[in-house]
């Protein structure tokens, strides 16, 4: 029972992002990549299980889900990837936070980045940079075994609460 409430949704609410994504100037693809041209603009891109390809501009935001995102033009707003890689060229600009889980994030310059970056499970390039550009952004990068560390105990902690809700209900159950 609870499984078909959770799967239904998780429909529901791939459904209405897909719904939500396809309005003007968005591109929402499932299992189909996204190529933004040189000289294209679109305002969002929403991916999954498949990659985003940018050489012209996405005024919004970008996100990828199990996929890969490769950017040699120009991303405004944040950049997401859960699952994947982000490849940012040295020509390339992402205006917003990048946050990368489970996966690796290599960029060639540090302007390329105008945002904060998060990798959680995987590897952030490194690039020297001054110390100016070190106080304004931040450049952070867990390891995979670190990440499957915190989901470890994040999972424990978890499944001791529901344990302990099951049991509640279980006593409450058998006093009636």
């Amino acid at each position: 029972m609870v499984m078909r409430v959770g799967w239904s949704f998780v429909v529901a609410l791939l459904l209405t992002v897909g719904a939500w994504g396809q309005g003007p100037g968005n591109r929402t693809y499932f299992n189909e990549d996204i190529f933004v041209a040189s000289g294209q603009q679109i305002h969002n891109a929403t991916c999954f299980f498949c990659s985003v390809q940018v050489e012209g501009d996405v005024t919004g935001r970008v996100v990828v889900l199990f996929g890969s995102l490769n950017v040699s033009g120009q991303v405004k707003g944040s950049a997401t990837v859960v699952w994947g890689n982000a490849v940012v060229d040295s020509q390339a600009r992402i205006g917003g936070d990048t946050a990368v889980l489970v996966g690796n994030t290599v960029y060639e310059s540090d302007d390329s980045l105008s945002g904060n970056a998060y990798v959680l499970g995987g590897h952030l390039s490194h690039v020297a940079r001054s110390t100016e550009d070190q106080r304004a952004r931040s450049r952070v990068s867990l390891s995979p075994v670190y990440s499957w560390l915190i989901a470890g105990v994040a999972l424990l902690l978890l499944s001791g609460f529901i344990a302990r809700g099951l049991r509640r209900r279980v006593m409450v159950n058998q006093a009636s």
